[in-house]
């Protein structure tokens, strides 16, 4: 339609019309563009802002999973400590079921699994270079890079539980006994009854039992020390973040 009338124009040598028709295209392909421009920029706008929301309420859960992880394994170091001094005396001032709980303790295995759906969603969106803040993508990256080596150092504490806690605890001590972790929903009745729970005081005159004691504590202490740095980085995480709502 727009040609035949250019043409027609170009035959009568209209030029003046003929400019008028090409610059009202022009404009509006100008102004369509400009406006899907302005929706796209819009829909990234509102997606951002949505993935900012996602990423502040992981961070809140990341926190409160960390200080949970931690207070845990800060009472199996507490544990491992009273149950050290307990070794060190001739006669033990605690009863045995209170020895075995206290070995339980030292075995708790608390761990910490961080969230991170909002940080893959950036991600694989290719959205992650939207955000605004270079610190917040650099303390993100960091955040789950750390994260990666804590969970080596959970996986090397289970492996040691494995291959050197149980197979100790199963030859050695009465396992039903010292296997009653406080907070759980286990039906112990089903346990009962014990081979012999006073075993744990033959074992705590061995120096096998102490070093391995021993280990269980610098095991907890390097994890709560590995998590409160990523509570560090959590909080400055947190910081940058703008509130959720």
């Amino acid at each position: 339609m727009i040609l035949r009338r250019l043409t027609k124009y170009l035959r009568n040598d209209n030029w003046f019309t003929i400019i008028l028709e090409l610059a009202v295209v022009v404009i509006g392909l100008f102004l369509a563009f400009q406006l899907d421009r302005w929706y796209e920029s819009q829909r990234s706008k509102s997606d951002l802002k949505a993935h900012l929301v996602s990423l502040t309420e992981d961070f809140m859960e990341n926190e409160t999973r960390l200080t949970l992880a931690i207070s845990e394994g800060k009472h199996e170091m507490e544990s491992a400590i009273t149950l050290r001094a307990e070794i060190r005396k001739d006669t033990p001032d605690l009863s045995v079921a209170e020895l075995n709980q206290l070995v339980s303790q030292t075995s708790l295995l608390p761990t910490f699994q961080a969230v991170d759906l909002a940080y893959r969603n950036l991600i694989g969106e290719g959205t992650l270079a939207n955000l605004r803040s270079s610190d917040l993508k650099k303390q993100l990256a960091e955040f789950y890079a750390a994260y990666e080596l804590t969970k080596v150092i959970q996986n090397t504490q289970e492996l040691q539980f494995v291959t050197l806690w149980q197979p100790y605890a199963l030859e050695n001590l009465d396992y039903a006994a010292t296997n009653e972790k406080s907070g759980t929903t286990r039906n112990f009745a089903v346990l009962q009854p014990f081979i012999d729970p006073d075993l744990v005081l033959k074992a705590m005159k061995t120096k096998r039992f102490e070093n391995i004691i021993v280990i269980q504590w610098e095991t907890a202490e390097d994890l709560v020390n590995d998590w409160a740095n990523l509570l560090e980085r959590v909080k400055r995480i947190q910081a940058i973040l703008p509130a959720p709502y």
